[in-house]
């Protein structure tokens, strides 16, 4: 027998829910209901021209019943933009109804500190992933209308410094490179050396990549689906019409995640007193490695040999950039 106010099961939310994994790219809910977006892997690409981010649909996210649900009472989630996230699509695959269950952590390695994939995001299939492959390019080829007239990639000549961490140490001292204090310059160097100087004689390298996860650049920029930090790297040089390759786009961009998202601890780097201080706050909230004693003591080593090296009373003084 059929009930007069039946219309069918498949008519009904939940029967035929459908489960995603994503990465949140945008919390600010202009209706301020605590909603989220979310691209979703194998739905949305990677790719924010194909599919902007103002195109995805807002997400509502589970709170415990803990909370008060109702007329503006208990409290909001805490979920931040790059968090990784399940949940499910309440019209199926439609695919415009999501709901966020929960976020889950995020295994970050040692040798790509930028990492913000976890095991089972490395279980995905990647392949559609618009991943630009890192590519050298000789330094006199413009006819794209990149900048490549020097080494550096740097507008106006060549960064100072006779080596890669003598150039980066001025930049960061300079007003272009956020004019940092000596203690602060050497716990962000310190940190980029542990990043991708290991190879390559204790200087750090433009060109590093990580084998496997693919990760590049002086601070090892992640480009799995879960991070996409490279990509915006790549993005952000190729507006500015510099070579991403190169180690002054890459010193710039650091400059712009730290002044484009407070999470990554601008505000502490600066109230830093000394370079093993400034070593953990870079680490902390920027590189965001995983829990490990040794790699942790030599970021703290590399900042203090070059705040020693070239600190107030060292022998080495640095060419001023500071104009």
């Amino acid at each position: 027998m059929v009930l007069p106010y039946s219309t069918g099961l498949n008519e009904y939310y939940g029967d035929n829910l459908r489960w995603f994994l994503g990465t949140v790219v945008d919390v600010n809910d202009p209706d301020k209901l605590d909603r989220v977006k979310v691209r979703v892997y194998g739905i949305h690409t990677s790719n924010t021209v194909d599919i902007p981010n103002d195109k995805l649909p807002w997400a509502r996210v589970l709170i415990p019943v803990t909370e008060g649900g109702s007329s503006g009472l208990g409290a909001n989630s805490q979920i931040k933009v790059k968090a990784f996230v399940f949940g499910l699509f309440l019209d199926g695959k439609d695919s415009q109804l999501p709901l966020v269950l929960g976020s889950m952590p995020k295994e970050e390695t040692s040798v790509n500190d930028k990492s913000e994939s976890s095991a089972i995001n490395r279980d995905i299939n990647t392949e559609n992933v618009n991943v630009p492959a890192p590519t050298l390019r000789p330094f006199a080829e413009k006819e794209d209308g990149f900048f490549r007239d020097n080494v550096d990639g740097r507008p106006g000549g060549p960064l100072k410094g006779n080596n890669n961490n003598e150039k980066a140490l001025n930049f960061f001292l300079s007003v272009e490179g956020g004019r940092f204090s000596i203690e602060q310059a050497s716990g962000i160097l310190g940190n980029l050396i542990e990043e991708s100087g290991g190879f390559n004689g204790g200087i750090i390298d433009p060109n590093q990549t990580a084998f496997g996860e693919g990760s590049y650049g002086i601070a090892q920029w992640n480009p799995q689906p879960g991070a996409l930090r490279y990509q915006d790297l790549v993005a952000w040089c190729s507006k500015q019409k510099l070579d991403f390759t190169r180690l002054y786009p890459q010193l710039k961009f650091i400059i712009v995640e730290l002044e484009r998202d407070k999470d990554f601890g601008l505000k502490e780097l600066r109230d830093a007193k000394s370079a093993e201080e400034a070593a953990e706050i870079f680490r902390f909230h920027y590189e965001r490695p995983a829990k490990d004693p040794i790699p942790e003591a030599r970021r703290i080593k590399f900042a203090n040999e070059i705040y020693n090296k070239y600190g107030p009373g060292a022998s080495i003084q640095l060419a001023s950039l500071n104009s």
